[in-house]
């Protein structure tokens, strides 16, 4: 007999993490028939061989090259023979039976495309921005100006993280975070999966955009939850990353919003980087507390990083 659901896995270097989640879906989600399909790409650090000998019921599928977020996650579709499928982070966790929620759910609302838990931060608090907007021009400057962080309760600044929504009543939402969202495999089928021309972020926006633009609807359901211990430090990984994560973004600009939104956004991110070279933007770190020397190291690091990127941005 099919599962109800088919949780689908990517992993990259992810040992460190993958036992906690799949001991925890082994142990909480007891309720509903589900398979785990697991896509390693081309780990250094023995993620796939670790599973395979430890979570014998995981289907591993490792790949010889790193294909990416999304094309990871599309493959690993492909093996799935669940109703629903559930796309989840390796870095997250269960205290709770979730997949019975989500097949509950999606079962009596056939007009829900897609349903995301709430999102929680190790220690149990909300993570803020697990729920977002679809991103536009206005929202953009809001974020790169600082106007979010500054008024993070107003609903016109604080829009595209919704941090003025406490996220304690089940509503319609744009676009829930990729950590943990699930999903009608025809819905999946229906907008052809993941955009693999995203090779690092923005999968998850380009799928949301494309779930609502076929004319079905996204929950969020504050009734379960997943911790994720990614979240905390994603804005790390972004500062570290942000050449891909820009490319990304103007991708997703050009396509969804048109090459001026794109040409738009491109320039207020030229402002940005340049406000950061000059020391002058709000987003910069607050590391006034470190020693001397190791304040200036990083410094000169930002100053480099942000200086190469904005070359790059402009004139490559």
């Amino acid at each position: 007999m099919k599962p109800d659901l088919s949780i689908i896995m990517v992993t990259w270097n992810s040992r460190v993490d993958i036992a906690k989640c799949l001991e925890s879906l082994e142990a909480f989600c007891t309720g509903s028939d589900f398979e785990i399909i697991l896509l390693d790409n081309a780990s250094d650090d023995g993620t796939a061989d670790y599973v395979t000998a430890h979570f014998p019921n995981v289907h591993v599928k490792a790949s010889k090259v790193n294909t990416g977020f999304a094309r990871g996650n599309n493959l690993a579709a492909q093996k799935a023979a669940g109703r629903y499928l559930l796309f989840l982070n390796p870095d997250t966790w269960v205290d709770e039976d979730i997949v019975s929620a989500m097949v509950h759910f999606l079962d009596s609302h056939p007009q829900a495309g897609a349903c995301a838990p709430r999102i929680l931060n190790p220690d149990g608090s909300l993570q803020r921005g697990a729920m977002r907007t679809l991103p536009t021009l206005e929202t953009l400057l809001y974020e790169l100006s600082g106007l979010s962080r500054l008024f993070p309760r107003s609903r016109r600044f604080g829009r595209y993280m919704m941090t003025w929504w406490d996220h304690n009543d089940q509503r319609e939402v744009e676009q829930p975070a990729g950590a943990c969202i699930a999903m009608r495999r025809e819905v999946f089928a229906q907008i052809g999966g993941f955009d693999e021309g995203y090779f690092m972020y923005y999968e998850d926006v380009e799928l949301c955009h494309a779930v609502l633009a076929a004319g079905w609807k996204i929950y969020f359901l504050p009734q379960t939850q997943v911790y994720h211990r990614g979240g905390q430090s994603a804005s790390q990984a972004v500062q570290k990353n942000f050449p891909e994560f820009y490319r990304s973004q103007y991708r997703y600009f050009r396509r969804r919003h048109g090459r001026l939104a794109a040409w738009v956004a491109k320039l207020l991110v030229g402002v940005a980087e340049l406000g950061k070279l000059a020391a002058l933007s709000p987003l910069l770190p607050m590391e006034r507390f470190l020693p001397p020397a190791k304040y200036w190291r990083n410094r000169r690091e930002q100053f480099l990083s942000h200086g190469r990127f904005f070359l790059q941005h402009w004139f490559f």
